[in-house]
């Protein structure tokens, strides 16, 4: 299975959000493909390491906020 990089996780946000869903709409009606996709997507979102770069922790860090928006119920998921 490919790694999903911050951007690949920030591209699948993108797409989720793009495709004329409202982020009340999927608060009130997420399917059950998008709660799959989002369930996925969060189990494997980038951890921080003490070793990362500036431009790493900006990735990653831009993923938790794409992945936020496109699946706000399930922002448990995101690592603290």
């Amino acid at each position: 299975m490919p790694k999903l990089t911050p951007f690949v996780i920030g591209l699948t946000a993108l797409m989720m959000t793009s495709c004329g869903n409202s982020m009340m709409r999927a608060i009130e009606t997420e399917t059950v493909a998008e709660a799959e996709i989002c369930r996925t997507i969060g189990q494997k979102l980038p951890t921080r390491s003490r070793q990362d770069t500036q431009q790493t922790k900006d990735e990653i860090q831009e993923a938790y906020l794409n992945f936020k928006l496109a699946c706000p119920r399930w922002v448990h998921l995101i690592p603290a």
